[in-house]
């Protein structure tokens, strides 16, 4: 730990961020020392490593010092042992009690497992007691609250084994469960389960290993609304309600990360632990059946829960789907994958820059980018011709006139995505990369052109030098039993001619459909079927023979595979064009947008019910005073009893005695804004009727008027976000970036990526760690943010404007803070750029520090200077999870070996070994070459671990492709047959699974859940918002004597009915199927039709 090895170029860069800090941190001392603020100094403490962050996120638990000890051990330890080792020296620290030297050192623990960032350590471990056995010992009672699920399976099982070392060194009994703890949990984890995710459900028998014999009670508070309906009251555990954080760490930590514990308790030598050997030993003596090809079998697993309106691009490894393709362009690893921008125009514009994707394999999502010189769709055309889609231009221009998607091209995952997931490497397309290896191999040197030689060149140096068939003209043989082959070949024999060089066959539709299958690209002119540029190849690896204007067939070899068939027939080697096939389907659209609570205010200043439903604030100035529940406090000048952190005699007030009712002038306090602002009364200031924080402090109502005046919204800690989705970047191009070559140099990109002078827009750059394209939308808002903070620091603090920005180009340099929702601590970032895309871009590294990936997740951008100066621990919601979100610490330097250890697989080199290709094709472990890829674990502790990457594929625009997806426009019933209509295009799609998928997971729960949230709904006011599970006898609100009205309404729980009836009868689904809608129809018509009996005349009987 320490200062990172760096090259000098790169600590000038870090040493240049420093400096922004140092100045930015003295401009919001400035205005916190005015007093306006509820503290007099900024809140946020600068951390550069592991270490300090630790002991600032902790620093309410008399941790001093330990930041030294973590630097000085993490010299010779990993991660993991590190913890164990930190907490067993805190444990024997002078403490208070045993009960809080147990507690301090398990939370440092799991503080340093969880980077310093994340809230787990302060939050998810809830307490820490010494309870007693029924013999008197004492042991050990860990409590875990929902947080602790921030922390992953390895930090959640550590804490245990780290609770165990501690106890030991203080003398502290082992744990003695009863019989029915140990049986609450076999009820409690599956019920959790049920209404919550869980990776990994146990069995009785591997609960009751864990529990009986683990040394430490894993205990926790109640997190769910439901109970357990046995083993209830037991003397030891407080609730009877399902604890959350002990399912968590029984079922993801204890059981899942066994492994990791096994192997700490044997190198660390920790008795007491057998029981996890026995674990083991039963998990590893599964079933005899498993097969060294499981897991590489179809997966439905992405596919199981579709979400209406959002396409299936491809079932579970079918012909026609995305096909697996190895390499990493500029913006893919890290869980984010490439598609051909023209496939993301071909699917309707459904896949955008930034949209995630569920995968099949080899993880479970990831953001899609775009990459142009992988191979796009083939499609056929409403006039029959089946070609291929080039680029996004010809995708846009044929996008309405597609009549058949028979292939969706090519889908690019890095070698470092199988590494980390664990999966083992499948068979990738024979790529012109694998090619170019093969023919450099072969004949000592690359030919010119040889990537787009003509069919008579690449079949002359298969003939010539043995090298299999050039991708260019491959094709998809292995689609294709031989029997099939065979009877193709026959026909084109009896049937076809040569006509000026191409081959021309009748077209009926069998010779459409094998082609269409085979990727044979063809026009239909009249009644014949003429083939574009494979007839050579594809009489070749037919073996047939043009005898003058006869077309002959050799012999048929003896076999029953496709390619062994056509290399056969060829006498060249023929691969396989696309032999794995990745399922996906579209999840979570992009997302660049403000975060906004709901409603969304400008203040965080209470008002009541004062403001109406809107929490109009210059609604409730008209009363003159209201009454609020605010915090007290007390000037430190004058002794005044106020409730604002600044006293109407200029002097500061500090908390006294929590909060309380009181009476708040308030027309007073915001005319007195209002003049101290120079501002006239805005049309709109949104507040929120309460404060949430422990000591209910309001923010000075200035800042709301300012909010309202540039249109910004306040997040529940004071300050305004901006929210987008991640995605990786490890070079880019000035263009890519919208700036000049000037401003380029300015922001120190000298040279490209070549070491070359930079002189022209299109130059590649490498992108440095903490330096980020932001959206141009959020750059938009940005600049309004940036408004309202110079207007506060001239108006209210009466400093100097700061940012002077009137365009997104002015923020370029400033500083963000980056942060994400799980986490409590932010991470400095540098803007360098704008992007068109709905997302991001950042480093890996940024993004792994804030631990995360890029597999659909979204994270918030907040000004620096509005992080400093506005954001106060005092707004900050005083529940479990109220640190979570939170900018506690800001982390300013990123060290590699101290970010999310996803990012330490990420590879980096500028082309894949011949050896990694081979290894795919017979499904070895991606460890078997992990030898020969340069990934940024083998980078760490070097110079190179900042920069010298590289990537494989190339990418003329990382923003190429559609910028926001269709399923953001029209109407649920328009996405859906936009959906439907997709999947009857899409060769790769069931269109009838997709309904039956859509009818049985989205809407008939929809139905049902709204069929019975009407029958036991609250009542709500009109005017205040008050709710009631009753109604009240008087008719009218309580609080302020409004009027009421339902919750749920008719039309919600209709609202999928009609449409699950249309699409169930227009496709194929099962009977049993549409009579579960039946009977919903009928139980609703029950609900909403009047079915007393009317009055009826004679006449009405005939």
């Amino acid at each position: 730990m320490g200062s990172p090895v760096v090259s000098e170029e790169v600590r000038s860069y870090f040493q240049s961020l420093a400096s922004l800090v140092d100045a930015t941190y003295a401009v919001a001392r400035a205005a916190r020392a005015r007093g306006f603020d509820p503290e007099l100094d900024v809140e946020i403490p600068v951390t550069d490593d592991l270490a300090s962050r630790v002991e600032r996120l902790l620093e309410h638990y008399e941790v001093e010092g330990v930041a030294r000890r973590i630097r000085e051990l993490a010299k010779v330890h990993d991660r993991e042992e590190l913890a164990i080792l930190v907490a067993k020296e805190m444990a024997v620290r002078p403490a208070a009690s045993k009960e809080r030297a147990v507690e301090r050192a398990v939370r440092v623990g799991l503080a340093i497992l969880t980077e310093g960032i994340l809230v787990a350590p302060l939050e998810g471990l809830a307490t820490v007691k010494i309870k007693r056995n029924r013999d008197g010992s004492s042991y050990v009672d860990l409590s875990y609250a929902g947080p602790i699920r921030s922390a992953g399976g390895t930090g959640q099982a550590l804490s245990v084994l780290i609770a165990d070392v501690v106890r030991r060194e203080l003398g502290i009994g082992r744990y003695q469960p009863a019989r029915e703890e140990v049986e609450r949990f076999k009820e409690e984890i599956p019920l959790y389960k049920q209404v919550q995710h869980l990776q990994y459900t146990p069995s009785d028998e591997e609960i009751s290993l864990i529990v009986s014999n683990c040394p430490v009670a894993i205990n926790g508070e109640g997190t769910e609304d439901a109970e357990i309906s046995g083993f209830r009251d037991l003397p030891r555990i407080e609730t009877n309600r399902i604890r959350g954080g002990a399912c968590l760490v029984i079922a993801d930590g204890m059981c899942l990360k066994a492994p990791k514990i096994q192997k700490h308790v044997r190198k660390l030598r920790i008795d007491g632990w057998e029981f996890i050997d026995a674990y083991m030993e039963k998990k590893n003596a599964g079933p005899d059946d498993v097969t060294e090809d499981s897991g590489v079998e179809p997966s439905e697993v992405f596919i199981q829960n579709i979400v209406a309106g959002r396409p299936v691009l491809c079932h579970p490894s079918r012909a026609g789907g995305l096909r697996l393709r190895y390499g990493r362009t500029r913006a893919t690893g890290l869980a984010a994958v490439a598609l051909h921008p023209a496939t993301m125009h071909i699917l309707d514009d459904f896949i955008a820059v930034g949209t995630q994707i569920k995968t099949e394999r080899p993880g479970k999502a990831g953001a899609v980018t775009p990459c142009d010189t992988i191979e796009g769709p083939l499609v056929v055309l409403d006039t029959g011709d089946f070609v291929e889609v080039p680029d996004a231009a010809a995708a846009k221009r044929l996008a309405g006139h597609v009549r058949v998607i028979a292939d969706l091209g090519e889908i690019l995952i890095p070698f470092g995505e199988f590494l980390e997931n664990n999966h083992v490497l499948m068979p990738g397309a024979f790529s012109s990369e694998w090619y170019g290896l093969l023919l450099k191999k072969a004949l000592g040197q690359l030919p010119a052109g040889w990537e787009t030689a003509t069919a008579s060149q690449a079949l002359a140096w298969s003939r010539e030098f043995g090298v299999p068939l050039h991708p260019r003209y491959n094709l998809f043989f292995h689609d294709f039993a031989v029997e099939d082959l065979q009877l193709l070949r026959e026909r084109i024999g009896g049937e076809g001619r040569l006509t000026e060089g191409r081959l021309v066959v009748p077209a009926d539709e069998e010779f459409r459909e094998w082609f269409v299958r085979l990727g044979v690209l063809y026009a239909i002119r009249g009644s014949d079927l003429v083939v574009e540029r494979h007839t050579d190849v594809l009489l070749a690896t037919l073996g047939i023979a043009v005898d003058q204007s006869n077309l002959v067939l050799a012999p048929r070899p003896e076999t029953t595979d496709p390619l062994a068939f056509a290399t056969s027939l060829a006498g060249f080697l023929v691969k396989a064009r696309g032999p794995t096939r990745i399922g996906a389907r579209m999840a979570r659209p992009e997302k660049a947008a403000p975060r906004k609570m709901q409603p969304a205010p400008h203040s965080l200043f209470p008002i009541g019910h004062e403001g109406g439903a809107q929490r109009l604030l210059l609604e409730a100035a008209s009363k003159e005073t209201i009454e609020v529940e605010v915090g007290l406090r007390i000037c430190s000048a004058c002794g005044k009893r106020w409730f604002l952190p600044k006293c109407s005699c200029g002097g500061h007030t500090t908390a006294r005695n929590g909060p309380a009712r009181q009476r708040v002038p308030i027309a007073e306090v915001l005319r007195t804004a209002l003049e101290r602002l120079g501002e006239p009364k805005p049309s709109e200031i949104k507040a929120v009727q309460g404060m949430i924080s422990k000591n209910k402090t309001p923010e000075p109502i200035e800042k709301g008027v300012l909010r309202a005046k540039h249109e910004i919204y306040v997040f529940k800690d004071g300050t305004t976000r901006f929210d987008m989705t991640n995605l990786p970047l490890t070079h880019f191009t000035p263009r890519e970036a919208g700036i000049s070559v000037e401003e380029a140099r300015c922001l120190g990109y000298a040279r490209d990526m070549a070491g070359r002078p930079l002189e022209r827009e299109d130059q590649v750059l490498e992108l440095r760690p903490q330096d980020i394209l932001v959206a141009r939308s959020g750059g938009e808002y940005l600049v309004r943010v940036a408004a309202f903070i110079d207007d506060l620091l001239e108006r209210l603090y009466g400093l100097g404007r700061f940012y002077y920005a009137k365009s997104p180009q002015d923020l370029l340099g400033h500083l963000v803070v980056t942060l994400a929702p799980h986490t409590s601590g932010g991470v400095l970032a540098r803007i360098v750029g704008f992007t068109d895309a709905k997302a991001w871009f950042a480093h890996p590294y940024l993004i792994a520090a804030r631990r995360r990936n890029c597999d659909g997740d979204e994270d918030s951008l907040i000004l620096l200077l509005d992080c400093l100066i506005n954001f106060s621990r005092s707004f900050l919601p005083d529940k479990r999870g109220g640190l979570m979100d939170a900018p506690l610490v800001l982390t300013t330097r990123i060290d590699p070996n101290e970010i999310d250890k996803e990012a330490h697989n990420l590879d980096l080199p500028a082309g894949y070994p011949l050896a990694l290709f081979e290894a795919a094709e017979r499904f070895a472990h991606p460890k078997e070459v992990e030898a020969q890829i340069d990934t940024v674990g083998k980078r760490i502790g070097s110079v190179l671990q900042y920069e010298g990457f590289a990537y494989t594929h190339e990418t003329h625009g990382v923003a190429q492709g559609p910028l926001a997806s269709a399923y953001g426009e029209g109407s649920m019933a328009e996405k859906i047959d936009k959906q439907l209509d997709l999947a009857l295009r899409i060769r790769a799609v069931d269109p009838n699974d997709v309904v039956a998928r859509i009818v049985v997971h989205h809407f008939l729960p929809d139905l049902i859940g709204n069929l019975k949230a009407f029958s036991s709904q609250s009542v709500r006011c009109t005017k205040c918002g008050a709710k009631y599970r009753r109604i009240p006898l008087r008719g009218r609100c309580l609080e302020c004597s409004g009027n009421l009205t339902l919750t749920v309404h008719e039309s919600s729980v209709k609202k999928y009915l009609e449409i699950s009836k249309r699409i169930s009868q227009q496709f194929e689904v099962s009977n049993y199927l549409r009579q579960r809608i039946d009977l919903i129809e009928e139980a609703i018509t029950s609900l909403f039709t009047n079915d007393r009996t009317q009055d009826l005349k004679l006449d009405d009987f005939f």
